[in-house]
């Protein structure tokens, strides 16, 4: 009762608040726990939700594009129980991406933050975002006393307990970073170089390899973007239809090279190689529309395939690429919806401010480089960082827009 009195307000300044609060625990609660973002950005979502059906008396309006392509691969999802390996776990995966899509579309069609809050909210986040790195930063280089007084469960993998939110923070750096350099005064790009440098700092000291692979993602294709704007869009979307078609084949041809590459990578890398080696093999056998949505634990592996394997076993487990997923879960079909959001993604990223952009296309390649190594299409922090970062960005380009509209988008 007191929250809907509160929404039938009105008061814009007031829903800002919980944004606010939000991006404030982001880099630091989901720092130490990567999980948290998805309750704490989706219950933001529903609190805007709230809001704004009080305020306006109706749902809010989502982005037409992103709804037709979240229902198509919902449909496809569930109708996939009807020829999927596993179809119970197949009917659950599909419950739980229907949820995380519609949580994530009602949280991105929030648009009433006050513009005159949009500094605050960036200051919070940066002031946060160095709190977060520096304790954990600290935290790290000491062994992890502070994580161990806190963690739950094995204490043997404490280590690889930040591993998440540094993978997520890199996701919504970027944006922080393009609102302190475009500001364009020395003071805020002297913070935005110490914010990148602390990011880089606790990057080392963790043992997120997803993470460090994001940011040096990122970092490439925003001296890319700053180098060859009018080149870096074409790049990129060709880029990322090479992937989306080619990853089966891709990776089955590093898989087959395991044993020489596994003197130079880490013993997890030779673990994705092998899970790669028996997944690529499954996609062949069902290229089409796949083995059912959430299959990918399920497929089989044979015999002579474990025989090569040092890690992977015939207990199941996802296939550490999203890519790859989507063509084991649903085929072609699966991975030619993801091509699409890609693709519109870096389309709308082409329409936010010049300014801006470079700093999107920067998120855009780090979260690519996440989901070729880490996550599962079901995980629901992933699709939170995403939509926080995705947020962000939106607020920027909206407030740099009213603040000097004559700049060409």
């Amino acid at each position: 009762m007191l929250l809907t009195q509160w929404a039938g307000t009105g008061d814009s300044r007031a829903i800002a608040w919980p944004t606010i609060l939000l991006y404030a625990a982001l880099p630091t609660i989901g720092l130490a726990a990567g999980p948290s973002y998805a309750p704490m950005i989706f219950g933001v979502g529903v609190v805007h939700l709230i809001h704004g059906m009080a305020t306006q008396r109706r749902f809010p309006s989502l982005d037409g594009a992103l709804l037709a392509l979240a229902l198509t691969l919902a449909a496809l999802g569930w109708a996939s129980a009807l020829w999927a390996i596993a179809p119970k776990q197949t009917l659950l995966g599909a419950l739980q991406l229907t949820a995380i899509l519609a949580a994530s579309l009602v949280f991105l069609s929030a648009r009433r933050f006050p513009p005159e809050r949009v500094r605050l909210l960036f200051q919070v986040t940066l002031a946060a975002s160095f709190l977060g790195m520096a304790v954990v930063s600290l935290d790290i280089a000491l062994a992890f006393p502070l994580h161990r007084l806190v963690a739950i469960g094995a204490k043997a993998w404490v280590a690889t307990k930040y591993n998440r939110g540094l993978d997520y923070l890199v996701l919504i750096a970027w944006p922080l970073l393009a609102y302190y350099w475009t500001m364009r005064r020395v003071g805020e790009r002297i913070l935005a170089a110490l914010f990148g440098l602390l990011l880089i700092v606790a990057l080392l000291l963790g043992s997120s390899l997803s993470g460090q692979v994001a940011g040096v993602a990122g970092a490439v294709i925003l001296v890319f973007a700053l180098a060859a704007p009018r080149w870096l869009p074409r790049v990129l979307a060709v880029g990322t239809a090479v992937v989306a078609i080619g990853v089966p084949f891709i990776l089955r041809g590093l898989s087959l090279y395991r044993g020489a590459l596994a003197s130079h990578i880490k013993p997890s890398g030779v673990h994705r190689l092998e899970i790669w080696n028996y997944m690529t093999a499954r996609v062949l056998e069902r290229p089409l529309f796949g083995w059912g949505l959430s299959s990918a634990k399920f497929v089989p592996i044979t015999p002579a395939e474990l025989q090569h394997y040092t890690y992977a076993n015939a207990d199941g487990i996802y296939p550490h690429n999203q890519w790859l997923e989507l063509w084991i879960d649903l085929g072609a079909v699966g991975a030619a919806i993801g091509l699409i959001f890609a693709l519109l993604v870096l389309r709308r990223i082409g329409h936010l401010r010049q300014d801006v952009r470079p700093f999107a296309y920067a998120g855009f390649a780090s979260a690519m480089a996440v989901s070729l190594v880490n996550f599962e299409v079901t995980t629901d922090s992933w699709w939170a960082a995403l939509a926080a970062g995705a947020a962000l960005f939106t607020l920027l380009d909206r407030s740099c827009r009213q603040a000097s509209p004559s700049q060409p988008a």
